[in-house]
């Protein structure tokens, strides 16, 4: 053969390849259009209860997802990964095929066989303890399939991919991250629930309503309160009351540490209102106990639950509309209703006849025949996932069952590899402006010296109304300035929490320079506090820089309390080392 029959050869085999490539790439694509609206069918189905649609839906989602695995599975396509050029791209979706077949497979189908039992499990104000320990199986091989998927795509860097791909597999990583962290927490409370409702003996809980209008580092002023008796499933809302039904005490209701004392002063622990000015929930409960067997030594507690309104919001969905106050509450208008409303219309006693009213309805409702039990699930996830719905456990099987869980709201400690950043705000107003107040905060890590990672960190704080308008508000929402901060605006405390063994230091406001008064430390961590006064809608901004400790050369954790806005304040961020 001559040297020119074997370049046209060699071209004619190239050629094909391209060729076999390109359809091959063609029609993964067309798989995994197909698989999305597989999902969208299936979410429809879910939604609307059709149980044969929901069906068919999980099969076109298994064929298509096992289509596309298939066709990247390969060596051509694993040369394809190697390319300069198109490599990330080819990795990227090989790695998309194969999680999504994970999904397909052996995470869905779990799930969808327990939708239906879903719809029993809270009937007649009574909760079937039997079938949520039936679902323990199906959401745990749902949850090892979900972190199993999310695995084979965490890793992946799909910054440089062409078109629509880059954004896509992004949302599909972020998707699926999301899905496995609920049902995480879902697997979490199928194991911990039998107890906690009482299968083996009645239980008795305090549950707190946080108020975010008026901000606390746990999330909110603890307004009002109600006793639950849980006894085999059936669960009592016993009484109800308000913060002002636990007074003041002239010494701590818990011993308090030196150093708890000069980060938040004795309050903390001779209020009923102050618990919450630590975001570590364990020590918030223990102090609202210690307060609750003071005013009734008769009636011990089995552990304390926080929620707030924003949290309310998201069960409403799985609830259905409630009737409060002859207004109807949708996740919509919740929150302004409870959280704003009240204080521009209302006298303190009227506020409180609401605030019970809310609290026994959307009640009523959760341990009712609900009208989507998925979506309530839903709710409850999203809740404690924003650190919006608490638990502080007090019998021992249930703090073992809760273990980990997000919903303990526990603070980080000295990690051997893990730098923890938690901010804590906490008004100090003596008024409602917080549901004025937004803010958000970022931590990022910059580099990484012999074991050792510095950090770079912001936060920015606003009020959300105008100056001219913050004046007009009524004294029930500025606080009349009773304790010393000029109506309409707003004195927030922030407290920044450093890693355990590092430090906290170049602390700027608006770009000045701000020293703190003296060096404080809870638990072997550095703390700053900040006093800030919030006026304008303009940005207060603080910056500020802390070393982690040594050792601690891990992706980080920052924890911050969730406010009047629905969504995550928390986030993570990723190691230097």
């Amino acid at each position: 053969m001559t040297r020119r029959r074997v370049l046209l050869a060699l071209a004619a085999v190239v050629v094909l390849a391209s060729a076999f490539v390109c359809y091959q790439a063609w029609q993964v694509q067309r798989d995994l259009t197909k698989a999305e609206a597989s999902v969208d069918d299936l979410t429809a189905a879910i939604d609307s209860g059709d149980a044969a649609a929901r069906k068919q839906a999980i099969m076109d989602l298994q064929d298509a997802a096992q289509s596309a695995e298939e066709r990247t599975d390969g060596p051509l396509w694993g040369a394809l990964t190697k390319l300069p050029a198109f490599g990330d791209d080819a990795e990227a979706v090989r790695a998309l095929s194969a999680s999504l077949s994970m999904v397909a497979t052996d995470g869905v189908g779990p799930l969808s066989d327990s939708i239906t039992d879903l719809d029993r499990v809270s009937v007649g104000g009574r909760i079937d303890i039997d079938l949520i320990e039936d679902l323990q199986d199906p959401v745990s091989q749902a949850r090892s399939a979900f972190e199993a998927a999310a695995a084979e795509v965490d890793n992946i860097d799909c910054s440089g991919c062409v078109g629509a791909l880059q954004p896509r597999f992004d949302e599909y990583v972020e998707r699926v991250d999301e899905a496995a962290s609920a049902l995480a927490s879902t697997e979490t409370a199928t194991r911990a629930l039998p107890d906690m409702l009482g299968a083996s003996g009645p239980r008795d809980y305090l549950l707190i309503f946080q108020n975010n209008a008026e901000i606390r580092a746990t999330g909110g002023m603890p307004g009002s309160w109600a006793q639950l008796h849980a006894e085999d499933g059936e669960l009592e809302m016993v009484k109800q009351g308000t913060a002002g039904d636990f007074p003041m005490t002239a010494q701590p209701v818990l011993p308090l540490t030196d150093e708890e004392v000069a980060v938040y002063g004795k309050e903390i622990s001779t209020y009923f209102q102050d618990p919450g000015f630590t975001p570590d929930f364990p020590r918030a409960g223990a102090l609202w106990r210690a307060h609750w067997e003071r005013k009734f030594p008769d009636t011990p507690i089995d552990g304390v639950i926080a929620l707030d309104p924003v949290a309310m919001s998201y069960l409403i969905d799985g609830t259905g509309p409630v009737s409060v106050g002859g207004t109807t509450l949708t996740r919509q208008n919740l929150v302004e209703e409870l959280l704003n409303r009240p204080y521009l219309e209302l006298d303190t006693s009227a506020q409180d006849e609401l605030f019970k009213e809310a609290a026994r309805e959307i009640f009523d409702a959760i341990t009712g025949d609900l009208q989507s039990p998925v979506d309530l699930v839903r709710g409850l996830s999203k809740a404690a996932e924003e650190s919006r719905l608490l638990v502080a456990p007090f019998a021992e099987q249930d703090a073992a069952a809760l273990a980990d869980s997000n919903v303990l709201g526990a603070m980080g400690g000295d990690s051997e590899t893990t730098p923890y950043v938690d901010i804590g705000l906490n008004d100090a107003t003596g008024s409602k402006m917080s549901y004025y107040l937004r803010y958000w905060a970022d931590v990022r890590a910059v580099s990484c010296t012999g074991g050792t990672q510095e950090l770079e960190a912001s936060m920015s704080l606003s009020q959300a109304i105008a100056p001219a308008e913050a004046a007009k508000l009524p004294p029930s929402v500025t606080g009349g300035g009773n304790y010393g901060t000029e109506p309409g605006s707003q004195l927030v405390i922030v407290r920044l929490y450093g890693p355990a063994g590092g430090k906290i230091q170049d602390i700027k406001i608006d770009g000045k320079e701000m020293k703190p008064s003296r060096d404080l430390q809870l638990d072997g961590r550095p703390v700053v506090f900040l006093a800030m006064i919030l006026e304008t809608r303009n940005d207060v901004v603080v910056t500020w820089s802390m070393t982690a400790g040594i050792g601690q050369t891990g992706d980080g954790t920052v924890d911050v309390t969730p406010g009047v806005q629905p969504g995550n304040k928390s986030s993570s961020f990723a190691s230097a080392c």
